[in-house]
């Protein structure tokens, strides 16, 4: 008696992987992008209740003015983001970009806990690392990936 190798499962991951890992990736740009509209559309629309959520006053029109410049600085990251993930050779610089902001972010945050006296206990300071965190990661990954070699380049 002969037996044959089933080899569906091997096509099915032939087909679905890179499939899954482009938009996987893809998704991995699209969700800090999310968070940084949210945050610029909020510092833009809404300064006073942006900057209070953390105890800030902002007490005159200029302080106003300065938190909106903020959502607009969230803003200009999200177009440079989102002009990266629809492009196969740009994606590489949208996941560069996310890690090394959210490595500036998350270095700034540890600086202000440092410095200022700030804990994980206070406010939404844990919810705010772990999501600066897993954002890091991800795109780090990602970066690795895109960064690897492909078989037909190491084969020439």
């Amino acid at each position: 008696m002969t037996t044959t190798t089933w080899k569906a499962p091997s096509i099915v991951l032939q087909r679905v992987l890179p499939v899954a890992g482009k938009w996987s990736g893809r998704l991995a740009l699209i969700l800090p992008a999310m968070v940084m509209v949210r945050v610029g559309i909020r510092y833009i629309f809404d300064p006073v209740h942006a900057a209070s959520s953390s105890g800030v006053s902002l007490t005159s029109p200029e302080a106003l003015t300065d938190t909106r410049v903020v959502g607009g600085l969230a803003l200009t990251i999200v177009f440079v983001i989102a002009s990266t993930i629809f492009s196969p050779h740009r994606i590489r610089w949208g996941h560069a970009t996310v890690a090394v902001m959210m490595a500036l972010i998350l270095a700034v945050r540890l600086f202000g806990f440092a410095h200022d006296g700030t804990s994980f206990a206070m406010g939404d300071q844990k919810l705010k690392t772990i999501g600066e965190i897993v954002f890091l990661s991800l795109n780090l990954v990602f970066l690795v990936i895109l960064t690897r070699p492909t078989r037909q380049e190491l084969s020439r």
